[in-house]
């Protein structure tokens, strides 16, 4: 082997080499320590330094009875959220010189068979339909939650929470999705999909809310209650061939064929481009 092929060769295992470790997620518990190396560092220290938390609100925090509260942050080191906001959390707790014991980082997934899940299921009964997603609880009782980014500012959101005055998290359809999916509601096979849809109107900004929620339920195997939540989502957006798209995927996990069928066919209705409709329809016909 001549020197310029063994340099090329060289050359190609270290770019897969860095490929390789810039594709590599953070998964489970996950240590701050872990967040300053690279190539996390990159997104991680520039965010954290660039922070300035507001002094003032700080002072406040640390006149509440801060250290009797934990904290767990549930993240993606692939999201563009995460990167965003977390720094912003761990710089004011660092301000406020919050108890580093009473703090846990978890790293989820963004893979489709395991949407916002980590390997040891942390995750599981905590209702993660958004990252990150910041937890507060006092003697292991939620108080309160921040998801995906705060309503007002990270610091003074946080200040409400250990304050304990009144507080709702962005995305105000998902307390009511988390209601019916403990009393039972969206399992049951003779929901009014259009009646809950009136429901949640004025609560649902945007498509991608009921959408993230409903395939993060099918990547758990709830596939009744995913099937339900993105119905409702069909019924409020129903001319998004993206909603259609998504109830005919759950419909096909689900085994339901024929209902799979008729909603890809509704997605071509609606966008007649649509290619992965007609991959979709090929092979539930064949």
């Amino acid at each position: 082997m001549n020197k310029l092929s063994l340099l090329i060769l060289c050359l190609f295992f270290y770019t897969a080499a860095i490929a390789q470790k810039r594709e590599t997620k953070l998964l489970n518990e996950v240590s701050l320590s872990q967040l300053k190396q690279e190539p996390y560092a990159t997104w991680y220290t520039k965010n954290h330094e660039d922070y300035q938390p507001n002094v003032q609100i700080v002072e406040a925090l640390k006149k509440t009875n801060h250290t009797k509260y934990t904290m767990k942050i549930f993240f993606g080191s692939w999201c563009g959220d995460s990167k965003r906001e977390l720094p912003k959390m761990t710089k004011v707790l660092e301000k406020l010189l919050f108890p580093q014991k009473n703090l846990s980082l978890i790293g989820v997934d963004d893979s489709t068979e395991v949407y916002k899940q980590s390997p040891q299921r942390q995750e599981a009964g905590m209702n993660i339909f958004r990252v990150p997603t910041f937890i507060v609880y006092e003697n292991g009782k939620e108080v309160g939650r921040i998801v995906e980014y705060p309503t007002e500012t990270m610091e003074r959101d946080l200040l409400k929470i250990f304050a304990k005055k009144e507080y709702t998290a962005n995305y105000f359809g998902y307390p009511q999705i988390i209601q019916w999916m403990k009393g039972g509601l969206l399992t049951d096979e003779n929901i009014s999909a259009r009646g809950l849809a009136m429901q949640l109107k004025n609560r649902i900004v945007n498509e991608s809310e009921l959408n993230a929620c409903g395939y993060v339920l099918m990547a758990q195997g709830n596939l009744k209650e995913a099937v339900a939540v993105l119905k409702i989502n069909a019924n409020l957006f129903p001319q998004s061939a993206n909603c259609w798209d998504s109830l005919a995927e759950a419909y096909a996990k689900s085994g339901l064929k024929e209902k799979a069928i008729q909603a890809y066919e509704f997605v071509l209705e609606l966008d007649p481009k649509n290619e992965n409709a007609k991959v979709q329809l090929v092979k539930l016909k064949g």
